[in-house]
């Protein structure tokens, strides 16, 4: 099996880009000719750790690959894991025993992928992370531990925030805003059990989020709040009941206190009446008392529209709703002055922000010391500005979403020499740095990955197509220190909190400024908030938009 066609079976992807061996290859041998061109392909004496880098605790899933080795292990292996219990069995022969081994499901962490790990000799960590998809639909919260005071800007919030909850229709949205990594989840979370605690007929709070990151960071912040609350309040020693609606958490529930869903699995819901689903969410929409929206600037797109006007909340200009609705961002506002307005129209023009801070609140938590200092670099690497004359089809693509064709970040991601000077930047960084890498593609980050570990770093990547207990598990190491880079491609711009990151590396282009700060984001927690003092931001200097802008300087207040 080839080393494209492993990473194939591993990961699902079927990208029409250059395989991840071929980005290594010529990225480790850029500036060097062998046979009059750049080498693309590892020498086969490094095949075997390349794999074992790129695939990392998931090289043992590929079926094929269990197949070849049962068939090279010595007898006694080869019986001792044909006698594992299992209802498939070989007919006698290495061959067809063999076949049988391989054939065994194969569940990540559980027993017997640490018999084969074991019997085989591979360290325990290849038998994989065991755990389901997600995390179970619901639990119950009791009240325990306490929380770090709110900050004095924070605690400002709360009287506006419980004015939207109490108001009468036409006075009840707002967007509160705050700069990421100050703590708006938090906030608006205590707001919500103030308020909440209070409300004689409670009904069910309904908060909707992005992505599984975020709608996971809410579950927690929801749980460890309310905790607190029975540390605070003697009176507070009720159960609250906590639901999960996104991935494969597909169950409404009959009675919640708290629903967090993503918008893909409501908006999944709404669109499709034959789903049975469809009257449930009438009926739970039938029982909320509370609409909030996290990353609301994405609010203008028709899913939101959708789904808010089915549980009773329309979002056109003029128009009111009994229910109240929240809106939470960093960035209050879209990439044209239109959709900027039509964003401010569906809130009603009321913004909830701190006016103890000033107009540069970014300035003020740094000096307070709850976002960090960031340190900015442009690395010269790559070639010059990225041009969308290359091909007409990314010209139109740029037109109609403002952004990047995904060919031709992957194309930007495949460049030998500027993956080189990436490398060579990433390994000036001290060892011990929690380092956080935005590529290109798939491919690109898992590549980068792969370099870093043969140059001797501890790295990992986290992609769309890493499996959540996977994925769960890398973000720990990386929390724990234990992998000092986690790459990632399109996964850990929202909903990711490891307040300990010193480093970003943004590799990939983009001409969404609210996509550029959610990455820089994920480095601005600041030591109040148990992070660091300063952040290296590092841009690839091609990181140019389309007319000669730099994505960053639409942020230019964040770098000193």
């Amino acid at each position: 099996m080839t080393c494209a066609r492993f990473f194939h079976a591993l990961t699902g992807s079927r990208s029409q880009g250059r395989s991840v061996e071929w980005i290594v290859s010529e990225a480790e041998n850029s500036g060097g000719k062998s046979s009059g061109r750049l080498r693309s392909r590892l020498p086969d004496d490094q095949l075997v750790p390349f794999l074992i880098d790129f695939a990392g605790v998931d090289l043992l899933s590929n079926r094929e690959l269990r197949k070849k080795l049962a068939r090279c292990a010595t007898a006694p292996e080869r019986d001792e894991l044909h006698d594992f219990k299992s209802a498939t069995r070989g007919r006698g022969g290495a061959e067809s025993v063999a076949r049988a081994v391989a054939e065994r499901k194969w569940h990540p962490g559980k027993s017997w992928a640490k018999h084969f790990t074991k019997t085989l000799g591979f360290p325990a960590s290849f038998a994989g992370f065991s755990g389901s998809p997600s995390e179970p639909d619901s639990i119950e919260i009791q009240p325990f531990r306490p929380l770090p005071e709110l900050e004095a800007f924070q605690v400002e919030l709360l009287k506006p925030i419980w004015e939207v909850f109490s108001s009468r229709a036409g006075s009840n949205r707002a967007i509160l805003t705050l700069p990421t990594g100050a703590g708006k989840t938090r906030t608006t979370v205590e707001a919500i059990f103030n308020w909440y605690l209070q409300t004689p007929e409670r009904g069910t709070v309904l908060w909707i989020a992005q992505s599984e990151e975020l709608c996971e960071q809410a579950v927690q912040a929801f749980r460890e709040v309310w905790i607190d609350f029975g540390h605070r309040d003697s009176n507070v020693r009720e159960s609250l009941q906590l639901h999960r609606l996104w991935g494969a958490n597909k169950k409404i529930p009959e009675q919640a206190n708290i629903v967090v869903a993503s918008i893909q699995m409501l908006y999944a819901i709404v669109s499709e009446e034959d789903d049975p689903r469809h009257d449930e969410l009438a009926e739970l929409a039938n029982d909320l008392c509370l609409v909030v929206v996290d990353e609301a600037h994405r609010i203008p797109a028709p899913s939101y529209t959708e789904v808010l006007g089915f549980i009773g909340i329309n979002v056109a200009r003029g128009k009111t709703s009994e229910l109240p609705l929240l809106g939470l961002t960093a960035t209050p506002f879209r990439g044209a002055d239109a959709e900027t307005q039509s964003l401010v129209n569906k809130f009603n023009g009321k913004l909830i922000r701190p006016l103890s801070l000033s107009q540069d609140p970014v300035a003020d938590l740094r000096t307070k010391g709850v976002l960090s200092r960031p340190v900015h670099e442009v690395l010269q690497a790559g070639g010059g500005p990225i041009s969308l004359d290359a091909n007409p089809q990314y010209r139109d693509y740029f037109e109609r979403f403002n952004d990047f064709h995904p060919d031709l970040l992957g194309a930007l991601g495949e460049e030998s020499g500027r993956n080189k000077q990436i490398l060579d930047r990433l390994c000036l960084m001290p060892a011990e740095w929690p380092v956080l890498f935005f590529g290109c593609s798939v491919e690109h980050a898992t590549a980068m990955a792969v370099l870093l570990r043969r140059k001797g770093r501890t790295a990992a990547t986290v992609t769309g197509n890493t499996r959540a207990a996977t994925r769960r598990a890398l973000i720990e190491e990386f929390r724990a220190g234990r992998i000092s880079t986690l790459c990632n491609y399109g996964v850990l711009t929202t909903g990711f909190d490891a307040p300990k990151v010193r480093a970003l590396v943004i590799s990939r282009p983009t001409a969404s400024p609210v996509l550029y700060e959610q990455m820089i984001g994920r480095g601005m927690r600041g030591p109040r908030f148990g992070g660091t003092e300063q952040c290296l931001v590092i841009d690839v200097v091609d990181n140019i938009r389309f007319g000669g802008q730099m994505a960053f300087t639409r942020y230019q207040e964040y770098w000193e």
